[in-house]
């Protein structure tokens, strides 16, 4: 039992930017700091920073030298001895490594600090959906940090499957936590405003190729063509950070024809859900658990994803949804078209299906507490 005297832990949460931590792990910060836990913020600056900072008593330290994409390895080094410092420096009893550099690079640093760590594997992104170079340099990046973590955590059961066939981890080491958790108290049903006897598709992610937005508009085309009585929306920014993001002038093209309606970056999506009758997300990325599908399914919003690495395990196949190959515009368009079949009632009963996976599976009140669990444990040891 912890001195009741003595100063609370020092949880240190680390990430690619700070929009992970405000977009993904908020609840988890709000949970640390109820259970007395003093947090720590260390993640690349953005304009979420000061969302983190008005919603959270966390302190945040900028990271200078994390290049996200960046494959120079004099860049990785000046990364590398940074996160050192800057654990050194603020001596965290713990530290949480969410994403890609982090968990590899932060890990080793973590050990030469000696400080203890778990991190959390949200997915491959685009080294996971190679079979290249970049692929095998990753996996080797992780299996020689995995070796001083304390708990491995992996949001669906393939990355977890893909890491033990690899001997990347310890199986020991090794859990599976559903998704980054979504609180169904905020992401909860809404009576729809919109009236129109059209069904609304809402595709919801960044606007890069990799997420399907070019088979989401090339469907809507297919059934436009069709007449259906449908329409199709979009809610996302491309990103011209980012190699896959589609051009903006693309994006117009699309609007221009009238197959699309782009309704931009919104900070509440709930709106734009709530209007919604099916949510789409066409992905062949190599995610996690994506967030927007769980936002939805919180929202009781039938599903339409790819029989994909994170996405197939938010969907049981024509209760809440359907699933359909990746890169496939025929199988979408198709699947749009179940939908559309589909009379009020039906589709209404798939959204309450999709409630209640949310709720059993991915909810705050389920993910939470086995990460606190996983906390107490590596600081009881430490």
């Amino acid at each position: 039992m912890r001195n009741p005297l003595a100063p609370a832990p020092r949880i240190a949460l680390v990430a690619s930017i700070a929009w992970t931590l405000w977009n993904y792990r908020l609840s988890l910060i709000k949970e640390l700091e109820a259970a007395g836990y003093e947090v720590i913020l260390i993640a690349s600056d953005d304009a979420s920073r000061l969302r983190l900072e008005h919603h959270t008593y966390a302190k945040f330290f900028p990271l200078r030298q994390l290049a996200r994409r960046s494959l120079s390895p004099y860049q990785n080094l000046k990364f590398l001895f940074e996160i050192f410092f800057v654990l050194h420096r603020h001596r965290p009893d713990l530290v949480l490594f969410f994403t890609v550099r982090p968990n590899t690079l932060g890990n080793l640093s973590a050990a030469v600090a000696g400080i203890p760590s778990i991190s959390t594997v949200e997915g491959m992104g685009i080294s996971g959906s190679s079979e290249g170079w970049l692929r095998r340099l990753t996996l080797t990046l992780y299996r020689l940090a995995f070796r001083h973590t304390s708990h491995v955590i992996f949001l669906n059961n393939d990355d977890l499957q893909d890491f033990l066939r690899h001997q990347v981890v310890n199986k020991q080491k090794a859990q599976l936590i559903h998704g980054p958790g979504v609180d169904l108290q905020h992401f909860s049903p809404r009576v729809k405003t919109y009236s129109s006897d059209k069904i609304v598709f809402l595709f919801v992610a960044r606007l890069l190729s990799e997420k399907g937005i070019r088979e989401f508009a090339e469907a809507a085309r297919c059934l436009k063509n069709k007449g259906a009585a449908a329409e199709f929306r979009v809610l996302g920014s491309t990103d011209s950070g980012n190699p896959t993001t589609i051009s903006n002038a693309e994006l117009e093209a699309w609007v221009k024809e009238g197959i699309l309606q782009h309704l931009g970056f919104l900070d509440d999506v709930r709106p734009a859900i709530a209007e919604a009758d099916v949510l789409v997300l066409p992905s062949y990325y190599r995610e996690g658990v994506p967030r927007s599908v769980l936002e939805a399914m919180g929202m009781e919003k039938p599903i339409i994803t790819t029989d994909n690495v994170g996405c197939r395990d938010t969907v049981e196949e024509g209760k809440n949804g359907f699933l359909i190959p990746p890169r496939n515009v025929v199988a979408l368009a198709e699947a749009m078209e179940k939908a559309l079949a589909l009379s009020l009632e039906q589709r209404a009963e798939m959204g309450r299906f999709s409630r209640q996976i949310a709720e059993s599976e991915f909810s705050d009140e389920w993910v939470l507490p086995k990460y606190l669990a996983l906390i107490r444990e590596v600081l009881a040891k430490h």
